[in-house]
């Protein structure tokens, strides 16, 4: 997987998956343009975490400080190193290969990714993870603390994604 190659090692990860009757995998560029806003539940949750609501799409959440590391047919990257515990959360922006090198301490390193796989006859995985890596013990446990109450919610989010992507699929094959 590609998500490999940015993080291979990591403190917290979380996958998910749903699977779609479907005869092939469409392209990854697919997902750029869905409207994750269709979920009143991921509307809510984002006003509550005071995001902005253009990240209700890949494209908005580019612009919010993640950055595509690499993406082929099947998967796609994203990444983003910052302080989340921080109110402004003291975003750094860097490119693919900055990513994999960055060992600043008192941050996390986040992967996130989409994937398809086609896993039997006319049907469709589509997964998801996200793995973080904290670049000191400082970070490890302020982001614990973070994760605690923000973790559940951001699984509820990524399962509420993957269900519009579902949808999406039937509606479109």
């Amino acid at each position: 997987m590609l998500i490999d190659k940015y993080l291979d090692e990591w403190d917290f990860a979380k996958k998910n998956d749903i699977e779609v009757r479907i005869p092939t995998p469409p392209m990854i560029q697919y997902l750029y343009d869905i409207d994750y806003g269709k979920s009143r539940m991921i509307k809510v949750l984002f006003s509550l975490r005071g995001l902005p609501k253009r990240m209700v799409s890949l494209r908005g959440i580019f612009d919010t400080g993640f950055i595509l590391l690499e993406e082929d047919r099947t998967e796609i990257v994203i990444g983003l190193v910052a302080q989340p515990w921080k109110f402004n959360g003291n975003i750094i922006k860097l490119s693919p290969e900055q990513f994999m090198v960055f060992r600043d301490q008192d941050f996390v390193k986040i992967t996130w990714n989409f994937k398809f796989e086609k896993n039997r006859e006319r049907y469709v995985n589509i997964s998801t993870e996200t793995r973080i890596y904290c670049t000191s013990r400082k970070a490890k446990r302020y982001f614990s603390f973070y994760w605690f109450f923000i973790g559940f919610f951001s699984g509820v989010i990524r399962k509420e994604m993957l269900k519009i992507i579902k949808e999406e699929l039937l509606k479109s094959s």
